[in-house]
């Protein structure tokens, strides 16, 4: 049978029909097909090179050889034969894909923008559009190198090549959602142009932003870059050419450029929100990182060891695994963690200083142990200790030394790992941890080295009075940042030992909603504004999940009762959003108290159906101030009263999804459709749920029935919508976007 029919189009891109075109190579093609099918992948790129021996130059040949070098991990091998292809024809869509997807699994993301840059130029303008779904692959894998300021200008490339998908608009409504992204990440940044320019120099300049808004930006990064020596150019230039380099990935020519336009800026807000863009960007050096060392020394004599250990109050005992959790087949190892002072047993009024930290780990294999420690100081003190209590239990010997990681000195310096006592309650364990975080912010944070100052301190920097953007735009970090530990810092106060006055309000009456940085929403007073303003930043707060501001707007709202049909806005959705925040802020009292208030405000006609969603709203509460012993058995009762019911269970999916207690994963049997995977549900309701069914025979495991999803159905998981305090909607990657549309949502 042929490989191809005769008057198909050309495999090899010519646009031809291929029986005037690629004939003379079928049968070698065909002959490598086959083998490759068998698994003989060696053999079939030998019978394709017979073929290229013919003629050299096969794009059909060359690109297939492409397609088996990279089933044999032969991806630079893989990468030549698709150039071959592009010296021939630069256009050939097939090649260039394959090869842009090659250079970005291969050499990162940054490499793999270049060469959509180098497609993209290559393409006349009324082309580019069937390079949008390239463009879209690009921009998803920039998402998975959490490169997001360049994912969200590739989305949005391909929305003006070729329109907008579902499957876009998912992906970008994913990053807003993500509260783990910085604000700074999720912002729109746009293009300057300056006034008044020469005229040779206002047309470089206007030709620069025509490339840049086309989507040539590294063309256009280097034509900004020249610019800036231009007069009156200098600014615009440097922003510009920050921008088009963050957009292409390149996060140190982007922080380059960037902080160049910044020294230019003054003190102003504008230059503060970009320089925290470019902390959250900034690459560490050599200098600014600490080593993770692993040391391993012969074992003589395990159980003597085993004993020492297990005898030192200073000691814990941890489980048993594998020495690299990571490699397969590694070798099982008794671990123990060496603390700073001995254990505690609980009290009343326990003090964080008074708390042992872990200061390292020790293993202990068959025939091998050793410690994995920082070396920041604390190396040498870890290795006399564990030597000293390890005598007679391992040969004196130099000891073996791994690096294992390299992680920033300031990170290390502002986090902690503990050992709190077994039988501590919840509550003290949170104020516990809130006092911790809030007291590294308070005293550890000003004396600690830091990159964006040059290796100074913050009260280093504030003495010498030549950083005050960069502290402005750390503290507003800190200030913003979604932690436990964040309302129990006094940033006025710690502004003030730094010279510094807290960040300016905006006006009320005349802030522009829609043009305001996401990290400086929360500076508007949302009690002042006007109700198409408050709306306005509600829906934007949310879209971008930003739980403070939406906490603060909703507040307002829910005082302005007639703004909620006309903004659209139902009371579940209010409601539910302060429950679920206050909750995340650990105060379920109040968030019970919200749940009460809402469903007295839903409509009449509406509460049966949002019955269901308040059910599962006190659910998720409860599940966390409380052991699974206390809400689980909640859960199953709320999943026997809805059973049967579509609208409701399609709710009740939405919040387990959303807790992590079903997940979707793709069918391996049916591409294009997902499997609900209520394992997690099934396990949690066998060990915490009720013992016994009531007569529909549902109650507990039974009610948690997987199923699978189609696109074509309408009740489908989906995990792509945020709500208040729970963290980003998940979503699998390719194909149609699974989601959950429920009233008020």
């Amino acid at each position: 049978m042929a490989v191809v029919e005769p008057y198909a189009p050309c495999p090899c891109g010519s646009g031809q029909k291929f029986k005037w075109c690629c004939h003379k190579v079928e049968n070698q093609a065909e002959r490598a097909q086959r083998l490759f099918e068998s698994g003989q992948i060696e053999a079939a790129v030998q019978v394709l090179d017979e073929g290229l021996r013919k003629e050299a130059d096969n794009a059909w040949l060359l690109t297939r050889k492409a397609l088996y070098q990279i089933r044999l991990g032969q991806a630079d091998s893989a990468k030549a034969s698709l150039r071959l292809v592009l010296d021939k024809n630069p256009k050939h869509f097939g090649a260039l894909t394959l090869l842009a997807r090659l250079v970005i699994a291969t050499e990162g993301p940054a490499e793999g923008c270049l060469q959509l840059q180098q497609i993209l130029s290559s393409f006349p303008v009324a082309e580019r559009a069937s390079l949008a779904s390239l463009v879209s692959f690009v921009a998803s894998t920039l998402v998975r190198f959490t490169q997001y300021p360049a994912a969200i200008r590739h989305f949005g490339l391909a929305v003006d090549l070729n329109g907008p998908t579902e499957e876009i608009v998912q992906s970008i409504g994913a990053i807003q959602r993500d509260v783990s992204i910085s604000p700074c990440l999720k912002s729109s940044y746009e293009l300057k142009a300056p006034q008044s320019l020469p005229e040779s120099t206002q047309t470089r300049f206007n030709e620069a932003l025509d490339w840049a808004e086309g989507g040539l930006w590294a063309a256009a990064a280097s034509a900004f870059e020249i610019l800036s020596e231009e007069k009156g150019a200098s600014l615009e230039a440097d922003w510009n050419a920050g921008l088009c380099r963050l957009w292409i990935a390149d996060d140190e020519g982007a922080v380059d450029g960037l902080r160049r336009a910044i020294a230019r800026m003054g003190n102003t807000d504008e230059a503060v929100d970009l320089e925290a863009l470019c902390q959250e960007l900034d690459s560490l050096t050599a200098d600014d990182q600490v080593e993770q060392v692993q040391l391993i020394w012969p074992v003589s004599d395990r159980n003597r060891l085993l004993k020492a250990l297990r005898d030192d109050p200073t000691v814990d005992e941890g489980d048993v695994g594998p020495i690299d959790p990571d490699a397969p087949d590694s070798p099982e190892v008794a671990n123990f963690g060496f603390l700073d002072r001995p254990k505690l047993q609980t009290k009343s009024g326990l003090k964080i200083e008074e708390i042992p930290r872990f200061v390292g780990r020790v293993f202990v294999g068959q025939e091998i142990a050793g410690i994995e420690t920082y070396d920041d100081g604390r190396l040498d003190g870890q290795i006399e200790r564990f030597t000293t209590l390890a005598e007679g239990g391992i040969r004196p010997a130099h000891p073996k030394t791994n690096v294992l990681d390299k992680v920033g000195k300031t990170g290390l310096a502002l986090s902690w790992e503990w050992r709190l006592p077994d039988d501590i309650d919840r509550d003290e364990r949170v104020r516990l941890e809130r006092e911790q975080g809030a007291a590294l912010i308070r005293d550890v944070w000003p004396k600690t080295p830091m990159a964006y100052l040059k290796g100074r301190t913050p009260l280093e920097a504030a003495k010498a009075g030549n950083a005050v953007v960069p502290l402005r735009a750390a503290l507003c970090q800190l200030e913003f940042t979604r932690t436990l530990w964040r309302d129990s810092v006094d940033f006025t106060a710690l502004r003030a030992t730094l010279g510094l006055a807290p960040e300016p309000e905006l006006d009320p009456e005349t802030v522009t909603i829609e043009t305001v940085h996401l990290a400086r929403l929360g500076l508007i007073p949302a009690e002042r504004l006007d109700d198409d303003r408050l709306t306005k930043l509600y829906w934007r707060a949310r879209q971008f999940a930003l739980d403070a501001v939406v906490e603060k707007a909703a507040r307002v709202l829910i005082e302005r009762p007639h703004l909620w049909e006309q903004a659209n806005v139902e009371p579940f959705a209010l409601f539910s959003d302060l429950a679920l925040l206050v909750a995340g802020n650990d105060r379920p009292d109040e968030a019970f108290e919200w749940v009460r208030k809402g469903r007295q405000a839903d409509p009449v006609s509406k509460r049966a159906a949002y019955a269901p969603m308040w059910d599962m709203v006190e659910v998720r509460i409860k599940a966390r101030e409380k052991s699974p012993e206390a809400w689980v058995p909640d859960l199953a009762v709320v999943l026997e009263r809805y059973a049967g019911n579509p609208e409701a269970t399609q709710a009740v999916m939405l919040n387990l999804l959303e807790m992590g207690l079903v997940r979707l994963t793709p069918n391996p049997d049916k591409p294009g459709d997902f499997i609900l995977d209520s394992r997690p549900l099934q396990m949690i309701m066998a060990e915490y749920g009720p013992r016994v069914t009531t007569a529909s025979g549902r109650l507990g495991v039974s009610a948690t029935k997987g199923e699978i999803w189609t696109p074509d159905q309408s009740t489908g998981g989906g995990g792509g919508l945020w709500t208040p305090g729970s963290g980003s909607g998940g979503a699998p990657e390719g194909g149609d976007r699974p989601k959950l549309i429920i009233p008020g949502r």
